[in-house]
């Protein structure tokens, strides 16, 4: 399938970019400007030069794909998404998006007044099903291409939507989806990408999570 990064010129959308091209899927990379997108999108392809992935602007991804995943930073989501209300209407829309802020060094997770930022995009969203996912995983990692062994916590209100992005969370090598419940529970999972910065840090790593005893 065809696969939009609404903001995927930062390292989460071309990493996931990058796994979703590698796993078989045509991606489009989008950012407010084409050049940054193209950029990106030479990155890449040094990576690997059969990699199906295209540059657009945001409005241009939106309207090609038929799943969009969010990876911009918090603070422009409420600019960026309205306007492509109508390109992304009936669609999925999965967000990776951490409402986080870094003082003196330490990160912390802002107060949403929706609740969290995937809950927000839903609100400005509202024709469109919006499902939470892959915050924790580790942007380096995921441009490394080697496999990666952890969990992707799926949130979602529509079941059938969440499902189906669990099971594209499969196909990055290692990852495996877990049904992580209702939207409103993404708070939680992005408060996780918060820990795992300090958790990083202190340990001069890229840590993930894994969720015991399930199958």
């Amino acid at each position: 399938m065809r696969i939009a990064f609404i903001g995927g010129t930062g390292e989460e959308g071309m990493g996931l970019a990058y796994r979703f091209a590698k796993a078989g899927h045509a991606c489009v990379i989008g950012s407010r400007a084409i050049e940054k997108a193209e950029a990106s999108v030479a990155e890449l392809r040094e990576k690997d030069a059969a990699l199906d992935i295209t540059a657009a602007t945001n409005a241009d991804a939106a309207a090609q794909a038929e799943i969009v995943v969010v990876t911009t930073p918090y603070a422009a989501q409420a600019a960026t998404l309205p306007p492509l209300a109508d390109a992304l209407a009936g669609k999925i829309v999965v967000s990776t998006v951490v409402p986080m802020a870094f003082e003196a060094g330490r990160a912390s997770l802002l107060a949403v007044p929706e609740g969290s930022a995937a809950q927000q995009a839903q609100a400005l969203l509202p024709r469109s099903t919006v499902v939470a996912a892959f915050q924790n995983l580790s942007a380096k990692k995921l441009l490394k291409g080697a496999p990666i062994e952890a969990d992707v916590v799926v949130c979602a209100d529509d079941a059938a939507a969440k499902q189906r992005i669990i099971e594209l969370a499969a196909q990055i090598d290692g990852v495996r989806g877990v049904d992580g419940g209702a939207l409103a529970n993404a708070q939680m999972v992005e408060g996780i990408t918060v820990l795992l910065v300090s958790v990083n840090r202190n340990y001069k790593t890229q840590a993930g999570i894994r969720i015991a005893g399930i199958s």
